[in-house]
């Protein structure tokens, strides 16, 4: 089995940030106070309307765990494709920011560990920050900003028309823009258009 490859700079594992977190303990304190905050916030609550707070905790907690750690337990999209769709200004990044590092004092992380914290999240603003939506990148290509497309899942899921659940090997259709995946039932092989909407709430 090939060797995972070992991140350096900013997103090198950090023994002392993880001690600092206990092991993940306080990593948890510290998203379930950020997405309580953000997930009232009307400036960013709308990036998050798919998603329960619980299951944004859950991805970013894994996501933060293996850079943190340098072990592999995060399976979701990488940055670029998980907010593609998402118009983030540099201004919006910043509050984000602003928010996150309130949370890290809160919970008591020492100055010096929350500038290596933030300087991890800075390595991602260029994935986040843009003035117009773009497609999601699928093995090496930016797929086109509006349409469906079907693929076979690398990793498992939700429908999220019917929130049935979706398994490794399932061909899904996917918005290429807005990520929304729907089952072969909501969506079946060879339709112009799905038979189950994903609103809005």
């Amino acid at each position: 089995m090939a060797e995972q490859k070992r991140r350096a700079g900013d997103l090198a594992p950090d023994p002392e940030l993880w001690e600092a977190l206990k092991q993940g303990e306080g990593l948890r304190e510290i998203l379930e106070d950020f997405y309580g905050r953000v997930y009232e916030d009307p400036r960013l609550n709308h990036f998050f309307w798919q998603a329960t707070r619980e299951r944004a905790i859950e991805k970013q907690y894994n996501f933060l765990y293996e850079i943190f750690t340098g072990e592999k337990v995060y399976f979701g999209e990488r940055p670029f494709n998980a907010h593609s769709w998402m118009v983030i200004s540099h201004e919006l990044f910043d509050y984000r920011e602003q928010l996150m590092g309130e949370c890290l004092r809160r919970y008591g992380l020492p100055e010096h560990l929350i500038h290596r914290w933030r300087s991890t999240e800075e390595v991602f603003r260029r994935h986040i920050v843009k003035t117009e939506p773009r497609g999601k990148k699928f093995r090496g290509q930016e797929l086109p900003v509006e349409g469906w497309e079907t693929l076979t899942l690398e990793f498992s899921g939700l429908c999220d028309a019917c929130k049935s659940e979706l398994n490794i090997g399932d061909e899904v259709t996917f918005h290429v823009r807005l990520g929304h995946t729907w089952c072969r039932k909501c969506f079946p092989a060879g339709a112009d258009k799905p038979l189950v909407e994903i609103h809005h709430p």
